[in-house]
């Protein structure tokens, strides 16, 4: 099954793909180390609900689906960024195999917090 390709101008939200390593922090909490960050042009789309649903009872969300130019292998330890919230990399794919475009599925993790990470 083909999925449609997103046309001239569909790439209009601004994110930041960034790589996320954690590590125990002195207070007993998680120090976040990023790295890696791109910028790009993406769409974004909630999926729909029979998906979200059979993701939930899977124990694997997925929330939305970001579809940017190709990047090729994007690994799990990433997440995206866009005004404030933030997704995790759940799985990548290519989009119908031409390598024209990335397929992102991803979890809202939420609002992004002061010092840069999501447990405050």
């Amino acid at each position: 099954m083909s999925i449609k390709e997103p046309g001239a101008g569909e790439l209009n939200r601004r994110i930041t793909l960034r790589r996320r390593d954690d590590s125990p922090a002195p207070d007993g909490g998680l120090s976040s180390i990023f790295s890696d960050e791109r910028k790009r042009w993406a769409r974004i789309e909630p999926v729909g609900t029979a998906i979200y649903s059979g993701s939930v009872q899977a124990d694997n969300k997925i929330t939305h689906r970001i579809t940017l130019r190709y990047l090729g292998v994007v690994p799990t330890d990433f997440e995206v960024l866009h005004v404030g919230v933030v997704y995790r990399v759940k799985r990548a794919t290519d989009l119908n195999g031409r390598h024209r475009f990335t397929v992102l599925e991803v979890e809202e993790l939420g609002l992004l917090q002061a010092g840069g990470g999501l447990y405050g």
